[in-house]
């Protein structure tokens, strides 16, 4: 899924296919054991693990959908 990242707000942004915006910020100390939030507009979704933060990002792109995919994160 071609995609563009950027590190903006403290996190990182990305837009979904569909244009939702999405954005991955990093958990203050007193949120753990919850490490990052996945967060796209009227949701806040927690991750605990890089596992977690992997498959919620898979779901909230829509690679989760059909035949199963595998969601890389990488620099160009």
């Amino acid at each position: 899924m071609p995609g563009r990242v950027a590190v903006a707000e403290g996190g990182v942004a990305l837009r979904a296919p569909d244009g939702t915006p999405l954005r991955v910020v990093a958990a203050a100390a007193a949120d753990r054991p919850i490490r990052w939030w996945v967060e796209k507009p009227g949701q806040r979704r927690p991750c605990t693990s890089v596992v977690g933060l992997l498959r919620t990002l898979r779901n909230a792109v829509g690679a989760g959908d059909g035949e199963a995919r595998r969601l890389r994160v990488a620099m160009p």
